[in-house]
């Protein structure tokens, strides 16, 4: 097989890739799908246990997968800004602390009095 003919195969497979989604766009279309599978069943005037625990159950599992996706991402930044400070002497730790905690202070209702 020549250069070219294997560059050829190279992209032909390439595009019958499929892109696999991400943790976060499977707990949307869990929560997504569940959601319009109960609200098929509700104006079907179905409302039975039965009729609603598979729909309810994809939208607690979009839920979990999403928060899930939320505390993976929350443990993350935590790792990267507790590596961030431990490089930081004392002093300019507890600077950087304090602006920020004023900072997320002025954010809350009422907290910019």
């Amino acid at each position: 097989m020549t250069e070219m003919e294997h560059q050829l195969v190279s992209m032909e497979s390439d595009r019958r890739r499929v892109r696999m989604p991400n943790q976060k766009e499977v707990g949307w279309l869990f929560l997504g799908g569940g959601l319009v599978a109960s609200a098929l069943s509700l104006l079907r005037g179905r409302r039975g246990f039965t009729d609603l625990a598979v729909p309810l159950g994809l939208v607690g599992v979009g839920c979990g997968v999403l928060l899930q996706q939320r505390q993976t991402h929350m443990e993350a930044a935590e790792e990267n800004i507790t590596a961030a400070l431990d490089a930081l002497d004392p002093l300019a730790r507890a600077q950087v602390l304090k602006a920020v905690a004023q900072d997320q202070l002025a954010r809350l209702p009422g907290g910019g009095d």
